[in-house]
């Protein structure tokens, strides 16, 4: 059974993640990967002018995060007991014990996927499962080779009995003791438009040490895009159609909203691509709790 324990907090001071963070040092061949990764996105993105977020800073059992303003009212703490291999269990069903943090007053409070920060133990879960060990090497390899095309789907946890329809917005993204991609994209089933009550931003990232997987889910929202996956809920006059009479012109629907979510400005999105950048880059992974 999952044990809850709730962070309750009413902080005066606001404090930024770099100036209340440790400092930890980078070894092994990972920290080589992300001092490499870190040194792309210096030299190869130019420098943001966004509004410095305002921020909240958490210090939690095994995380601490900076969390901006705004964007939701606090996190918990849920220690995930282990799902050992068996006959009978599908290999998204197995892992080790870990540790989620949920959101709690997230910015949008209705959507299918919850909010949530996501810490594994890195070697345990590939050792473990061989399909989640594939997508660790496969994150492993885009942090050490930047500049390389990216896969045609981008590695993803937790594992979910569901596909990735389509993945936008990627950019390399640093986090206080390690790095990462973020991206946006929406996981299901069967075809279906792109909406807002389904896509969300995600950050998949290797501490520096190698220890851990840090994965985050966080809803995120597009004027252009309809509310939900339904005939019912049209689509904006400046969104991409959905053809609800022949499935098969799914494809073309996904290829248009990704461009056009790839060319929309971060201010567009609620919340907006800045201050989810914020967030995980304040992420310090501080140990399993």
């Amino acid at each position: 059974m999952t044990h809850k324990f709730i962070l309750a907090f009413i902080l005066i001071t606001l404090l930024s993640a770099c100036t209340s963070a440790p400092v930890i040092s980078e070894t092994d061949e990972l920290a080589t990967i992300v001092a490499g990764t870190l040194q792309a996105i210096a030299t190869e993105q130019p420098a943001s002018t966004a509004t410095p977020v305002s921020s909240i800073s958490i210090s939690l059992d095994g995380l601490y995060v900076s969390l901006p303003v705004g964007l939701a009212s606090g996190l918990e703490v849920q220690p995930e007991p282990a799902a050992l291999p068996a006959e009978d269990m599908p290999w998204w069903g197995t892992y080790p014990a870990y540790t989620e943090y949920p959101l709690q007053g997230y910015i949008h409070p209705e959507t299918f996927h919850d909010p949530k920060i996501y810490v594994y133990p890195l070697d345990e879960y590939a050792a473990m499962n061989e399909s989640v060990a594939a997508k660790i090497q496969s994150l492993k390899n885009i942090l050490g080779n930047p500049s390389q095309p990216l896969p045609e789907r981008l590695p993803f946890l937790p594992t979910w009995n569901a596909g990735e329809a389509f993945h936008s917005n990627v950019e390399f993204v640093s986090f206080q003791n390690g790095s990462g991609i973020r991206y946006i994209t929406q996981y299901g089933q069967a075809p279906l438009p792109v909406n807002n009550y389904e896509v969300f931003y995600t950050f998949q990232g290797i501490t520096s040490d190698g220890k851990y997987y840090v994965a985050a889910v966080l809803p995120i929202s597009a004027p252009f895009l309809a509310g939900y996956p339904s005939p019912e809920y049209p689509t904006p006059p400046d969104g991409i159609p959905f053809d609800w009479d022949n499935w098969e012109n799914t494809e073309a629907h996904v290829i248009a909203v990704t461009e056009k979510l790839n060319t929309t400005d971060s201010a567009t999105f609620t919340p907006s691509l800045t201050t989810l950048d914020t967030f995980v880059q304040s992420i310090l992974v501080t140990g399993t709790p």
